[in-house]
Formats: structure tokens, sequence, C-alpha cells
């Protein structure tokens, strides 16, 4: 039996967007490939910082849920991920981590961009970059999440209080790199819809050390468990197989399930024994037949809540706690030196954003990185006193950066339109 695991105390969640954990959000299974061998690759022939990004066939991923609507009857919503490059279950967990970034700001970035490193977001999403293949990794989830585009057919709108059919990407990149183990940070343009929800829309704060100690099944069961028992004991009645397939994410293929069924079981005694839940009471266990009804004879699943869920809410001063270890800024800056071969100092660094405001700061930041990694010996002095030079004079950005920024946007895909696609199979879908 599995050691006992005690209640989080929640000294740094995560949070995540409870309409993005309802159902199961890609395969548990991610059969990777190098990028040089994918089918698209021909596009971008010759281009060697790309050969070995791990990607996979392209996705199209649709999953049922159920929720309440407001006259207060159970119904069915769909949710479709398609992803371009494939999407592995641990691109969600990166995902949940960039979200919980960008909840903690004290404010989201006015342009809706961010430029984050590679060890930045690693730190940020409890994940390893020590090495190239580390690095790699991520690379490699970030370019996949980019071209995810998501569709949900009963989206809860806060504002005008009712369910919405919504289908929006997450991020694009602005520049990405060719260096595998670049030091420049990554820029992100994030879709307006998820930065609307980070400011209005509710969502669910979960102990992210926990999660990422967890199996993936049993992630998702955990998360499922959070928002369906946050202000309740006990969890909804779930049709069992359903359940399998479009919550947690095991094959939906018919002659798995037995299988499915068994998976689910282990799965469940597994998250009792991490003290996730608790059988349900009035049943006495996890699992009934379904006796009325349109369901009747399917086998149900319910469960109550266990001692490892017994959490409060974040207060709102978590959410906006913004320490110079969280600071992209920062981070990015730490990487440039002085005379000395010195480190930027916090002290330097406050009176550099006081006096010259963090959005100037970053469009300087971002030329002397990449003239570090392109051109590391055109500094006269230190890297330090060029970035300085800059933001002093606020010089315009030099031609080799534009043509450096052109070059990684990654234009010979933007003909893709994973909008169109996604809305058709999600007509499809509903044709059913």
């Amino acid at each position: 039996m599995a050691t006992k695991t005690p209640s989080p105390k929640f000294d740094r969640p995560a949070y995540a967007g409870l309409d993005f954990i309802k159902a199961a959000f890609c395969p548990l299974e991610f059969n990777a490939m190098r990028f040089a061998e994918h089918p698209r690759y021909v596009e971008l022939a010759g281009d060697q910082g790309l050969d070995d990004l791990e990607v996979s066939d392209p996705l199209d991923y649709p999953r049922r849920f159920p929720y309440t609507d407001e006259h207060g009857h159970r119904q069915l919503g769909s949710q479709l991920v398609n992803a371009l490059f494939g999407l592995a279950p641990a691109d969600f967990d990166m995902f949940l981590g960039l979200f919980t970034y960008l909840k903690r700001l004290p404010e989201l970035p006015a342009d809706g961009c961010t430029h984050l490193t590679i060890d930045f977001i690693a730190k940020q999403c409890g994940l390893p970059a020590t090495c190239q293949k580390d690095y790699h990794r991520l690379r490699s989830r970030i370019f996949r999440l980019s071209y995810v585009k998501y569709t949900n057919s009963a989206f809860w709108n806060p504002e005008e209080r009712e369910y919405d059919v919504v289908n929006f990407g997450f991020f694009n990149l602005r520049s990405l790199s060719r260096l595998a183990e670049s030091r420049r940070p990554i820029s992100m343009e994030w879709d307006r819809s998820v930065l609307r929800l980070l400011t209005g829309a509710k969502f669910l704060a979960f102990d992210y050390e926990l999660y990422r100690s967890l199996s993936p099944a049993l992630r998702r069961l955990y998360l499922i468990a959070n928002r369906d028992g946050w202000n309740q004991r006990d969890s909804s009645l779930f049709v069992a197989d359903d359940f399998a397939i479009h919550q947690i994410g095991y094959s939906d293929r018919p002659e798995f399930q037995k299988q499915r069924l068994q998976k689910l079981r282990r799965l469940v005694q597994e998250a009792e024994d991490r003290d996730l839940i608790r059988p349900f009471g009035a049943w006495g266990g996890y699992f009934q037949t379904i006796n009325q009804g349109p369901q009747r004879g399917r086998l149900a699943i319910r469960w109550s809540r266990g001692p490892a869920l017994r959490t409060k809410p974040a207060d709102a001063e978590r959410i906006t706690e913004h320490q110079l270890e969280n600071d992209a800024l920062f981070a990015q800056l730490r990487e440039l030196r002085d005379e000395e071969g010195k480190a930027m100092t916090p002290l330097l660094y406050r009176r550099l954003v006081a006096q010259y405001g963090r959005e100037r700061m970053q469009k300087h930041t971002l030329v002397i990185l990449a003239q570090k990694e392109s051109r590391p010996g055109s500094f006269q002095r230190s890297e330090i006193a060029a970035f300085i030079d800059r933001l002093k004079n606020d010089h315009p950005e030099p031609d080799w950066f534009q043509l450096l920024k052109r070059a990684e946007r990654l234009s010979p895909f933007e003909e893709v339109q994973p909008n169109q696609l996604s809305m058709e199979i999600y007509g499809a879908f509903f044709r059913e």
C-alpha cells in the first residue's frame, strides 16, 4: 500500500481554470518522433535548430463532460483539443505551470507578450533543466503547445452567467532561438481569450508538488476530485466507463471496455491510498449499478473527499505575490555579466526598474541577450554596461536583430488555420 500523503499546506499553490479540467486534455500515451521526420518539416528543410524537437502525428481529441445548466438540468458538453504536432500528458502540466505564473503576476502584460527563459519556465513548472536533453524536451513542449487549439461547447461565461461555445489557441511563438541550449528568453504572444480567463474566470487552487508526484492518470483524477468536491463532501455521479474515457483519458476502443474498468478500479484504490478520495458513504464503496433512468444497467462511480483535499483556497495575497525569484525579467538579466564577470545585483535591478520601467527594460534585454548569443565578442566593456547604455539612450533595434526576429517566427506555418479545422471536427463530433 502506498504511503499516506499529508494534507497539502498550499505554501505555493498552482492554479487552473475550472473549464480546462472538466475532461481529459490529451491521450495518456505519446509516440514521439524527431521533427526532422515529421511531414511538415519539409517546409523548414535545412533548419537544424528544429531537427530534434519531439513531435507526433496531428491530434484531434474530442471528449465529453457533464455540467449543470442554468435551469439545474444535467447536460453533456464537449471539449475538442487539436494539436498539429501532437500533445503529451506532460504538456498539460507545463500549461498549468505557465497559467499559474501568469495568475501570480501583479498585472498581466499590456501587449499580451511574455519573455521567459527555458530555465525560468522549468523552475516555474517544477521541471529539470540540467542538460541538453532537458532543454530539448522543454523546447519541444513549448513548440507543441503553441500549435494547440481548444474548443469547448459549454465554457462558462462569468460576465453573462451562461455557457458559451469557445474556440481559441493558447499562445503564438514570437521568437524561439534555433539554438537548443539558448539562454535567451522565448517570446510568447498569449491569446486574448486566455488573458481574459486569467482576470475574470473562476479557477482551482491545488498543490502542484503533490500533483507532480502522481501518475498522469492519477493527476487527472486529483484535479477532478478537487474541482468536483471543492464546496461539497461528495462527488457527482459519473457513468464509470464514460468517466474512464472522457475524464481520465483511457482508450475509447470498445474491445478495451473490460480493461478500462480494471484500470479505473486500480486508479481509484491508488487515489484512496494517497488520501485523495474516500468511498461514497451511501454506497459503502465507489461503484454501483444504476437502476433507473436512461443509464439504467450501467455501472456508476462516485466518491467522497479525502483528507488530502481538505484545504482552503489560497488568499488573494498569495495569488499576487511577486518576489524576485519569480520575476522573469530579473531571471533574464541575471544572464548578463559586468567587467568582473558578476551578475546584476537585486539592488541595481530595482533601481533600473524604478527609473526606466519594465517595458523599456524588457525591450533592450532581448537585444542584449541576442547579441550575447550570436555576437559574443562585440561588447566593448561588458554586457551589463551595454545594456545600461541601450537603456539610457533608448536605442532602436539594430537591423541584425530585426532580421533575427523574422527568421525565428516560424513563418512557414502561418498558413495553418487550426480554428477552422477544430470547428469542422467539432461539428462532426456533435452530429453523432
